[in-house]
């Protein structure tokens, strides 16, 4: 369904209420607003009609008539922290632009600028561009009477070009590419203005900010330039100390090293030796190396050193699964990011002075989480654990990359492989992949060591899957032992289809119990659990199977612990024949199969993180087009615009000024 709007076809968006009964759909729909639902809401407007805001707004006891004394008091209360959403709905809709701005926009709004809201709506509609795209913020704001030449239409185009582009994880922009978006979205240029007029009053404005031939947008620029600043200075320091803590001697590091050394199962090497005695002992540390390479044998060696000196730890990853991983190897808490960042903001955790916060997997925290993390650190050390030639961060910006090329920021590269032997020749092909070489592979001849290659059409692709898997059993390959990693969801290579056709090829065989509250999940289907639940130690990316259903619980192994699952859980549990390469990451199978076909996020670090996976054997399937293809084009990470670098450059040449003044 669509709208006319200034002559123009506009898409429907969620609308909000009408009117006469806004305010009462609004308590009706909040979840803060609890005890209220549409039955007693649809009561509400029809006792108080249009007054019903300012009833609430007034803790009129005749609520409570209707509703009960304790949902009263609590809407009373949630009124009273929310009466600035309210506001905006009520502006929206008098200005008339309340369905082009959808309930959920309304509400990030009033979030977003609290009791201001509305006023910086009035002032500039185009503070819409944060959350509607700009065709549709440029006909509400000239709906609202703002002229074509307006000033704050032009800047309003800067940034919409900036943040079309920070859509795609840039966060910088050529000047030439700022000018030709102006164009595109203005139409055409005013007469008495040049685009770099229009560029240069934005900068002024502050909607976007210069450097060197670049533009970019102002959260972005201080984002990296505070994280440029922290890593320069931090680069320089050394761990904290104080009577507490205090400084050790090479000679005594050197001694905890070799008593660490003498619990693990396997000697270190002298690349490990370093990595943990710069763990310990530098404010900020890059601890980088190959898949397999020993970083977490080394990550273990600073955890249990800095564990002795008395240093609070604050272990950490992106996902639930890979900060489980830490806390297994480690055998000390860890939690998501997303995790600590909150116990941080509600003050539940406290970050000391000399502790250290460990980031795994680190090749995926964008630059918004980091810039978070910094602004919590206080006194305490860094340390970024990964591999650069991973996966990049799903979001905005690129950080452990950028990071691992400066020089000043104290690092360590593990480059030899420990996980795979040299005899299934993974470390081998793995580093050409890495590098952009492509090798020629044998074709798969069942059970074996080493990397093979297949090629089918798309069309194939399950049955050749389901041949290759079963080939494998029959050779002696326990069922858990092989994974199929895919780089897409969709398409005849992607994991639905991959899962769809493998469960029921299996239920025909069967005929198993379905999982309580699914029809497409199955009795000895392999599942992965798919949010945290820290309660029942699940996390968002755990593997397992159903090993039997009946009637409303099904018994479940996730991890490696069993756990009873009710219909409650069904929409937290997906079919694990195939997972995505991105969920993969951290984890290692005897036996990996890639389906590799054309697409647009296919790139070497996909095919990289994929086959390092393996601990004895690769299967890759598909097209040999996009397989090289993917392999020598650059990797999408280096295609990323970003500032970091040259704030990190800035920040040097900064000091050296100083430093030179007499």
């Amino acid at each position: 369904m669509s709208m006319s709007f200034k002559g123009r076809t506009l898409p429907k968006p969620t609308p909000l209420p009408r009117p006469s009964r806004a305010f009462a759909s609004y308590i009706a729909s909040d979840k803060e607003f609890r005890g209220i639902g549409p039955a007693l809401a649809t009561r509400l407007e029809a006792r108080f009609g249009e007054h019903l805001r300012d009833v609430i707004a007034d803790h009129d006891p005749r609520v409570a008539e209707i509703v009960g004394e304790d949902v009263a008091q609590a809407t009373f209360i949630a009124y009273e922290v929310k009466a600035h959403e309210a506001d905006v709905i009520d502006w929206l809709q008098h200005a008339g632009i309340d369905e082009e701005v959808g309930v959920r926009n309304a509400i990030k709004i009033g979030r977003c600028w609290g009791g201001e809201a509305v006023q910086a709506l009035a002032d500039n509609p185009y503070v819409l561009l944060s959350f509607l795209p700009w065709k549709i913020v440029d006909q509400i704001a000239r709906h609202l009477g703002v002229h074509a030449d307006d000033s704050r239409r032009y800047s309003a185009a800067v940034e919409a070009v900036l943040y079309s582009h920070l859509d795609a994880n840039h966060t910088a922009v050529n000047l030439e590419d700022v000018k030709r978006g102006i164009v595109q979205l203005l139409g055409s240029l005013p007469v008495r203005h040049t685009a770099i007029e229009i560029i240069d009053k934005a900068v002024l404005e502050g909607g976007a900010v210069r450097l060197g031939d670049t533009l970019q947008p102002y959260g972005a620029a201080v984002m990296e330039a505070e994280v440029a600043s922290w890593l320069f200075d931090a680069s320089h320091q050394s761990a904290y100390e104080d009577l507490a803590l205090p400084a050790e001697t090479n000679e005594a590091l050197d001694i905890k090293i070799n008593r660490y050394e003498k619990r693990s199962p396997y000697p270190l090497t002298e690349m490990q030796r370093q990595a943990i005695k710069l763990g310990v002992t530098s404010r900020v540390m890059v601890l980088a190396g190959y898949a397999g390479s020993g970083k977490t044998a080394s990550l273990r060696g600073v955890c249990e050193i800095a564990s002795e000196q008395g240093r609070g730890l604050h272990l950490m990853a992106l996902s639930g699964r890979a900060a489980q991983r830490i806390s297994d190897s480690t055998g000390l808490h860890a939690r998501t990011i997303a995790g600590f960042l909150k116990s941080a903001k509600e003050k539940k955790t406290k970050v000391g002075p000399g502790d250290i916060i460990v980031i795994d997997e680190a090749s995926m925290v964008d630059l918004p989480l980091l810039w978070r993390i910094l602004r919590v650190i206080g006194e305490a050390s860094l340390l970024l654990v990964g591999d650069p030639a991973q996966l990049p961060p799903i979001g905005f910006g690129l950080t452990f990359h950028a990071i691992c090329k400066d020089t000043c920021t104290p690092k360590v590269v593990l480059d030899k492989v420990l996980r795979q032997t040299a005899e299934s020749g993974i470390p081998e092909i793995a580093e050409a992949v890495r590098n952009g070489h492509t090798v020629d592979l044998p074709s798969f001849e069942g059970l074996h060591e080493g990397i093979t290659y297949d090629a089918c059409s798309a069309k194939e692709t399950v049955d050749r899957l389901q041949y290759i898997t079963s080939r494998l059993i029959s050779d002696g390959a326990c069922r858990d032992d092989i994974q199929i990693l895919s780089p897409v969801r969709n398409g005849p290579g992607g994991i639905d289809v991959i899962n769809r056709s493998f469960h029921r090829q299996k239920h025909e065989k069967t005929a198993g119990e379905f999982f309580p509250g699914r029809k497409d999940i199955a009795e000895d289907d392999p599942i992965i659990w798919t949010q945290n639940d820290w309660a029942r130690c699940l996390m968002n990316g755990s593997l397992g199977r159903v090993h039997s259903a009946y009637e409303d619980i099904a018994h479940v192994s996730l991890d490696g612990k069993d756990h009873d699952l009710t219909d409650a859980d069904s929409d937290f549990v997906e079919l694990a024949y195939a997972i995505s390469v991105h969920k993969s990451q951290g984890s290692q199978w005897p036996c990996v199969i890639v389906p590799i076909f054309q697409s647009r996020i296919l790139d070497r670090t996909l095919i990289y993180t994929a086959i390092t996976r393996a601990t004895k054997q690769v299967i890759l399937v598909g097209d040999p087009i996009a397989l090289q293809r993917s392999i020598t084009a650059p990797p999408s990470a280096s295609l990323r615009k970003i500032g970091l670098y040259e704030h990190i450059r800035h920040a040097n040449v900064r000091c050296h000024e100083v430093e030179d003044l007499p």
